[in-house]
């Protein structure tokens, strides 16, 4: 019996801690909703004229490269920021 209850009471604490662990992390689709929507206010364009690269972990948190088609101005590299939190920290348009 004592087995038993030792087993099941470090099989939730690794259920918890798992759970902890995972929701530290910031929802990926809500970084890329971020990101988007504030290079399309940057840039001034529309949302569907930047393309986004897949979430990448920094040492800060996390990034994501990008390009926004501003038509006659071109295509603008940019990255956006984000700390561990997953909140947007910064849009850095790629220098030439």
């Amino acid at each position: 019996m004592r087995h038993s209850t030792l087993l099941l009471a470090a099989s939730l604490g690794l259920v918890l801690a798992s759970h902890a662990v995972a929701s530290d992390r910031p929802d990926p689709g809500k970084l890329t909703t971020r990101c988007l929507d504030a290079a399309a206010d940057k840039f001034d364009v529309k949302n569907d004229y930047i393309q986004l690269q897949p979430i990448q972990a920094a040492d800060a948190g996390y990034t994501i490269a990008g390009t926004a088609d501003a038509g006659m101005d071109g295509k603008k590299n940019f990255t956006c920021q984000f700390d561990k939190k997953g909140k947007l920290a910064n849009i850095v348009p790629e220098s030439k």
